[in-house]
Order: structure tokens, then C-alpha cells, then sequence
């Protein structure tokens, strides 16, 4: 299935200008998580990512839905 993502902060970087403002076309399987869609863009735990959906943040577990509009974060930390 296909969803389309779009990526911010220093994620986006790996993307060229059109697709920064765009966003991309993902295949992904049936019942992918979060995590199935990190490990796709090659984003790994160490440096974190924080998928959205529909405003909802999606716990690395959450599956996302068919034709999704997906908005991956770069995760923060601080103290």
C-alpha cells in the first residue's frame, strides 16, 4: 500500500527541494507500524523519528492506514 510522507528537520535533508515541500510516495506492506516506516526511510532508533498521522502521534507499534498522509519529525531531547 501507499502512503505519502514528508519529512521535517534534519530529516528532510535527504530529500531534494521538491520533495521537501511535496512530501514522498512510500510502499509500504499491509499492517505496517510506525517502526516497518522508519526502518523503510532508513531512520534508525538511535536517531529517533516521531510519525504523525491525522495530528495523532503514533506510537512505534501503531499500524498506518492505507493511503495515509504520514509527517515524520525529527525526535528531540533535552533537559
Amino acid at each position: 500500500m501507499k502512503v505519502r510522507v514528508k519529512l521535517y528537520g534534519t530529516l528532510s535533508e535527504r530529500l531534494t527541494p521538491d520533495e521537501r515541500s511535496d512530501g514522498i510516495e512510500v510502499e509500504i506492506p499491509e499492517g505496517a507500524t510506525a517502526r516497518d516506516l522508519l526502518g523503510l526511510l532508513g531512520i534508525s532508533e538511535p536517531r529517533g523519528g516521531v510519525v504523525v498521522v491525522d495530528g495523532r502521534v503514533l506510537g512505534v507499534d501503531d499500524e498506518i492506514r492505507c493511503g495515509a498522509a504520514v509527517s515524520v519529525f525529527q525526535a528531540i531531547g533535552g533537559g
